[in-house]
């Protein structure tokens, strides 16, 4: 009997230092993990295009004391941006911790080299309605991998990341989400005025309406889809009845009011397909005058309570967030800049839209911040976008009040972040790339016409659309896109007949570097880069053959962004886009704010991915080009 008690106890004991071993692991083991973490949270907060010379001027004058005391306290630093500094190859790269030689984002715009014709870079669809979109970016995203290592991770607006992903939390994509027809943009004007003949007919941008007394009998233009193998516009009634200083109008047997000289809420409208099959859109009308009459449209948008794509992740996570902050605008960039520039909608329609873009942005940010600060761990990654638009339209030699208005703004938000922020979580604020002045267009394809790269059929007498007249058989090199040159090369291109590109490549390097401005004596390109210059990767062969990183105030035309010519090579910038960044990258980084002292006077965009991943104890993948700002 004793001897039995003897060996129960011996168990007992055993029991109890095998238990107490395994805890003495288990607690190694979280502190080990718990060591590698070195933030429970990061916080990531983008603005588009905030300029560092801006930033720093404003600081300086007092007027951004918010940023200032970051600075003072963490860091305030030049962020490079990538070759070329476009929004969705920088974003991408800041995103993915890679170049564009990895993920494959080279361009706004990329050629199909079988026909030359231009192709959107940021997604793939074959554009009839309901068709899923297919991203071309090739890496991974820092937020696949906080995602697959179990982290709370949510993603608002961060431009090229459409369509939405699955992740380990919310996901609402920002550019590269199309309007209901497919597009980036496509603003509509109603009038009676009269207007050119022309105009009208190479635009669907303009519609003209007759009164019959207080009655005007239209249509919306909706979404695409295939009848009997043509692609048409789906379109549904609208009549607009005419009050003294207002508007209503019937749309799906609904009565919507709009007021003179003021947006409208959100109006909704179904588009029947077919006898069973409705698609929702949304959009905002701002009457201009009822006599004559004048009404504008934003672009007809996809409704986020029943969207006919996926524009979140999970799919209900666009209603849900609809149903808390109220309907909002979907379309990526949702700013309506060529109405703007058009002269179709005033500076105070403008502003007044914008306005109303960031006070729903801002909804949104603090809906999922309130979230996140509960969160044990996690990452929370918000992107602002008007500030690019701002600046592209308002840029001045001095900063005027616009652009001071939208720091100001933004200021006031960060010194409100910064009271609620704890001492567990890294704040990051970046912004993609800067901005310069754009006062002279350069057409690329004019200057390889004039320097016998590229043969036409007959000779330019005004301006020229996408590749027009051009003899392909004769010629070696083409430009499409907004920094690109292609060498049209044998076995590759349709109609290639360049044999060495490596040949014709320094030739037209060579000469592009020394174009000289006649009218301003300027040097008009810093540096024309080879791609295998500036990119490592699987896909460098996806690349344009020549890169150009134009001086401070040039820039490519928009007529050979799209495979178009203009008479002359350089020409004055008339138009209200009055500043942009796609120049060389030296002249126009973007900055990066921390609430850490960052021990270098600059960084890389590819650094910021393996930074969030470092901070939340995560091993940096193999591949990546940056490095954590932490070491």
């Amino acid at each position: 009997m004793e001897q039995n008690k003897k060996k129960i106890l011996i168990k007992l004991i055993l029991f109890v230092f095998i238990i107490f071993i395994g805890l003495i692991f288990y607690f190694i083991n979280i502190e080990k993990e718990v060591g590698n973490m070195k933030y429970k949270k990061v916080l990531v907060i983008g603005i588009d295009g905030m300029d560092p010379k801006i930033t720093d001027k404003l600081m300086l004058e007092g007027k951004i004391p918010s940023f200032k005391k970051l600075a003072e306290q963490g860091s305030f630093i030049n962020l490079n941006t990538s070759y070329p500094p476009q929004s969705p190859v920088a974003w991408t790269s800041i995103a993915t911790g890679v170049n564009p030689g990895k993920h494959n984002i080279f361009d706004f715009i990329k050629r199909n080299p079988e026909n030359y014709l231009p192709e959107l870079a940021l997604s793939k669809t074959n554009g009839i309605l309901g068709t899923k979109y297919v991203s071309n970016i090739k890496a991974e995203p820092f937020w696949r991998t906080t995602s697959k290592e179990g982290l709370p991770t949510t993603i608002i607006r961060w431009p090229n990341a459409f369509p939405p992903e699955k992740i380990n939390g919310n996901m609402l994509s920002g550019e590269g989400v199309p309007d209901i027809k497919g597009f980036m943009s496509g603003y509509t004007l109603y009038t009676e005025k009269k207007q050119d003949k022309k105009e009208i007919k190479s635009s669907n941008k303009i519609i003209q309406v007759k009164k019959n007394n207080n009655l005007i009998e239209t249509e919306l233009s909706g979404p695409k889809t295939k009848k009997a193998g043509d692609i048409i516009d789906i379109k549904t009634p609208m009549k607009i009845i005419l009050s003294e200083n207002s508007a209503s109008l019937i749309i799906n047997d609904k009565k919507h009011k709009i007021e003179v000289n003021k947006w409208s809420d959100f109006i909704k409208v179904k588009f029947k397909i077919g006898v069973f099959k409705e698609v929702d859109a949304i959009f905002k009308a701002y009457l201009v005058s009822i006599e004559p009459f004048e009404m504008f449209l934003t672009s007809i948008q996809i409704d986020p309570e029943n969207p006919i794509v996926k524009i979140s992740y999970p799919n209900e996570y666009s209603k849900d967030l609809a149903e808390d902050i109220g309907t909002y605008y979907t379309l990526g960039m949702p700013e309506e800049t060529d109405a703007y520039i058009d002269g179709k909608l005033s500076e105070k329609a403008f502003l007044g839209q914008v306005n109303e873009i960031e006070k729903q942005r801002d909804k949104m940010f603090w809906k999922e911040f309130n979230e996140f600060k509960n969160k044990e761990t996690g990452v929370y990654a918000f992107v602002y976008d008007s500030s690019d638009r701002l600046q592209h339209l308002f840029w001045d030699e001095e900063i005027n009040e616009v652009i001071e208005n939208y720091y100001t703004k933004k200021d006031a938000f960060i010194a409100e972040l910064l009271g609620k922020l704890d001492n567990d979580t890294l704040l990051i604020i970046i912004s993609d790339h800067g901005f310069t002045s754009f006062e002279r267009s350069v057409s690329i394809n004019t200057w390889l016409v004039e320097n016998d790269f590229m043969k036409l059929t007959k000779e330019l007498d005004n301006e020229g659309t996408l590749f027009q007249y051009v003899d392909w058989e004769n010629t070696k090199a083409y430009s499409l896109g907004f920094n690109s040159i292609y060498i049209n090369v044998k076995g590759r291109e349709g109609k290639g007949i360049v044999e060495y590109k490596e040949e014709i490549v320094n030739e037209i390097i060579g000469k592009l570097e020394n174009l000289v401005d006649k009218k301003t004596g300027k040097k008009v390109i810093n540096k024309a880069y080879k791609r295998e210059e500036i990119y490592n990767g699987d896909y460098v062969e996806n690349a344009p053959d020549i890169i150009i990183g134009f001086n401070p105030g040039y820039r490519m035309s928009w007529q050979t962004a799209a495979g178009g010519f203009t008479k002359e090579v350089l020409n004055d910038n008339l138009k209200k886009w009055a500043a942009d960044h796609l120049v060389d990258p030296k002249f126009v980084p973007g900055v990066l704010f921390s609430n850490i002292k960052i021990n270098k006077k600059e960084a890389s965009q590819m650094d910021v991915a393996p930074t969030i991943l470092d901070a939340l104890g995560i091993e940096i993948p193999e591949g990546i080009d940056g490095k954590s700002l932490l070491k």
